[in-house]
Formats: C-alpha cells, structure tokens, sequence
C-alpha cells in the first residue's frame, strides 16, 4: 500500500481493520498496519506519503474494509476517490474484484487490486499458503450469497470479530453513501451513488 501511495502523488493511503482479537487488547488492526510502516521509515518513501495516510479502524471483514475505507476516504479528503485500488494477498483477488466492487457498483475501469503474498516464499514463515486458499474458498461461499454481509453467517462473524463491541460512526461523514451503509439486501443496492449516478450495475 505504501508502495502504490508513492507513486501517486495524490492518492490518500487509508489503511483498514478494526479491534477484532481480543487477545490483541483494544489495538486495531489499521493502528498496528500504520505502526509498522511508521517503524519502518514508511520503507523509504517518508513524508512523502506519511502526510497522505490515514487509518480506518471500524471494518471486520473485507466487504467493510472497502465500504468503510471509501466513507474513511471521503471524511479526510471531502469528496470521494476517482479510483479504488486494493491492496491484499493475492489469494483474495476473486472476493473483491468479482464481488465487493460489483456490490457497491465500483467502476471495474476505476479498480484495481494489487496482490501482495510476502510471506509465501519465506521459509521462516510458518503462513500456509495452500491452507490460505482453501480457507478463501469457504470465505467467498456466504458473500455469494450475502454480497453486503448481513446474514445469520456473516453476521455471526463480525460479532466475533468485534469483542470490544465497538460501534462504527460512519453516516455522517459521508452521507451520499449513508443509504448504501443501511442496506442489507438481499437484493442490490440500485439507489444512486457517489461514484455511480445511474441505477443498476455499473460498465464493465
């Protein structure tokens, strides 16, 4: 992420995750991602992207890492962004390129998802990539679905991913996408959109 901020100067680098272990104590996930790249000098870049980064730490699966960093992204910068780029493992690409930004209608021309598996090809990391890709396969089966996550399944883990019992405050800092933050389906969201002003699912 810090990487793909530098070379836009004027890309906003929101990092995401919420305080969802309670073995972590109250720290959020985007706070520990923020810490790490501060620790390390923001891998060369500096400043440079330090002054355009900022953390979004309500979101407990990966449908609320995009929703809520869009909402995040439009409370800092006061408009919302032209484009959304991802930046995850890349055994992930399938669940937000073929279902999250479909679901809010995210321009696929406006997309991108830059996969990252730095762990993968460590041997002294105990990651198991293969183990990974098959966990994926049984994530994606409930947003199929429960593309906005409010199921008995999904729903169920985000309780679980939320032992601090936390509550996010988005709505009034971005209301064009209040509407989008309420709905739960089971159908599509067909109302108008920041990013999308006409109904129905966005080009392709």
């Amino acid at each position: 992420g810090v990487a793909a901020a530098a070379q836009d100067p004027n890309a906003l680098l929101v990092f995401s995750g919420g305080q969802t272990r309670a073995d972590a104590g109250p720290r959020s996930e985007a706070q520990s991602y923020y810490m790490i790249a501060d620790h390390f000098g923001w891998w060369g870049v500096g400043d440079a992207v330090a002054a355009r980064a900022t953390t979004e730490e309500f979101a407990r699966d990966s449908f609320e890492n995009v929703l809520f960093s869009l909402c995040r992204f439009a409370e800092v910068a006061s408009r919302y962004p032209r484009r959304l780029t991802v930046v995850s493992f890349g055994f992930k690409r399938a669940r937000f390129e073929r279902l999250h930004a479909p679901s809010i209608r995210w321009p696929a021309d406006a997309f991108s998802y830059v996969p990252m598996d730095p762990l993968a090809n460590n041997p002294r990391s105990r990651f198991d990539l293969r183990a990974a890709e098959r966990g994926e396969r049984a994530t994606i089966a409930p947003f199929e679905s429960d593309p906005f996550g409010c199921g008995e399944v999904l729903s169920k883990k985000r309780r679980a991913r939320d032992p601090f019992r936390r509550t996010p405050p988005y709505g009034p800092g971005c209301p064009r996408m209040a509407p989008l933050l309420r709905h739960c389906g089971p159908g599509a969201f067909n109302r108008s959109l920041p990013w999308w002003d006409g109904p129905g699912p966005s080009r392709s």
